[in-house]
């Protein structure tokens, strides 16, 4: 396996390890030798943005955990959610209203990506991050109903358990109560009500009175442009997929005993995917620092708890072949996911104090950070992460009614 090196560190001559793709566009071809005139269009074009580089010496003397499936998969429900969306969208923008067809299409998309997933089962979340403002809608509603199945199916016990409790019967039937496409098309249809705003994801002015008011109603206007004949349980989760389980959230401040399960997955999910965005929102954050945010730090009041054990165990906030520096200073190289523990992976101590990799002779064995308590990650990306090994206060949202950036209305 490659390493994840960020864009500061690409030098000429490195190797890609695979495409760079942009919306399913290859900008680069794997394989290829990167010249300094790649680098500079790549770190102008997609700041942050890290490539999977080939290390002949690691692949070689160290055995990495292989998550090509958990990518493909990920990518490939991303972007056939993706072109469904995209493909109502563009019918929306032209009669200004979406008719039933366009309803059993979705319906036909879900069912087919439902048999897909079911048949690619997979034990850690993968996602891509958009790198264009003009696909974001799309490809953010790709990663959020990849993510919402995923959970769903990871807690399907509680799931039976809270549609139980919720509609108040003895059981549910069994084929009802785990049947999941409600939340499959709840998620796929979410931000319908955000199909009007687009434009506000490609704009860098602030959000007017106007731009708030028409956020804070897109939950309901995206349930006003379902059909009657649409799914129940997926209206409800269009309704009420920004309510939080503080019951700070809105359109309507639901408590969260009250709030859908199906909802309070899709609540997660949008929430997380929305905030790690860092390449259409202002002020987005590392996918290390949101989940332990949602999962221990200052916003975990705003999730259901037990369905945030499970997400934080499926995210991965450090990929494969991703660099982290030590408390020691040293270097080590990611080589095996920990889905009971993700702030603590297996790790290949690769590169000295210098970040000079360290002679394949004196290479040693990976070592399991859970299992090795001296060993402590001091950053990432540059980023300090101290604050994994800590609980965080709590703190409150902020206020629906004054929210000055599209993250903070969906996140936290």
């Amino acid at each position: 396996m490659p390493l994840l090196v960020p864009c500061d560190e690409l030098q000429p001559g490195m190797k890609l390890y695979e495409p760079l793709l942009s919306n399913g566009q290859v900008m680069l071809q794997g394989g290829k030798a990167l010249t300094s005139a790649d680098i500079a269009v790549i770190s102008r074009r997609y700041p942050g943005l890290s490539l999977r580089i080939g290390d002949p010496v690691l692949d070689d003397v160290i055995e990495f955990e292989d998550d090509a499936l958990e990518r493909d998969v990920a990518s490939q429900t991303q972007q056939k959610i993706s072109k469904s969306m995209s493909e109502v969208g563009d019918r929306f923008a032209k009669r200004a209203s979406l008719g039933e067809a366009d309803f059993d299409a979705l319906h036909s998309a879900v069912e087919e990506l439902m048999a897909y997933l079911k048949s690619n089962t997979v034990s850690a979340a993968l996602i891509n991050s958009c790198l264009d403002s003009n696909s974001y809608l799309c490809a953010h509603t790709g990663n959020v109903f990849y993510l919402s199945m995923l959970l769903g199916s990871t807690v399907l016990d509680y799931v039976v358990a809270e549609r139980n409790r919720q509609t108040r019967a003895i059981a549910l039937q069994a084929n009802f109560a785990t049947d999941l496409t409600p939340l499959g098309l709840g998620a796929m249809a979410m931000d319908l009500g955000m199909i009007p705003l687009q434009h506000l994801f490609k704009s860098d002015k602030p959000l007017t009175d106007a731009d708030r008011e028409a956020i804070r109603e897109h939950p309901l206007a995206g349930a006003e442009m379902l059909p009657q004949t649409f799914s129940a349980v997926a209206n409800m989760i269009v309704r009420a997929h920004h309510e939080n389980y503080a019951g700070t959230g809105y359109p309507m401040r639901m408590p969260g005993n009250k709030v859908h399960v199906f909802t309070r997955i899709v609540r997660i999910a949008d929430a997380y995917d929305a905030a790690t965005s860092d390449r259409v929102h202002k002020g987005a954050k590392s996918p290390a620092r949101v989940l332990w945010e949602m999962s221990a730090g200052p916003y975990k009041r705003f999730y259901d708890p037990g369905l945030m054990k499970a997400f934080a165990r499926l995210i991965q906030p450090f990929p494969i072949g991703s660099k982290l520096r030590l408390e020691d200073g040293r270097y080590a190289a990611v080589v095996k996911y920990n889905r009971h523990s993700p702030f603590q992976p297996t790790v290949v101590i690769a590169f000295d104090t210098h970040n000079k990799p360290i002679p394949r002779e004196e290479l040693k064995e990976p070592v399991d950070l859970s299992r090795q308590i001296d060993l402590r990650i001091k950053s990432f990306h540059g980023e300090d992460l101290s604050f994994i090994y800590t609980a965080g206060p709590e703190q409150d949202a902020p206020a629906r009614e004054k929210f000055t950036t599209l993250m903070h209305a969906a996140y936290p």
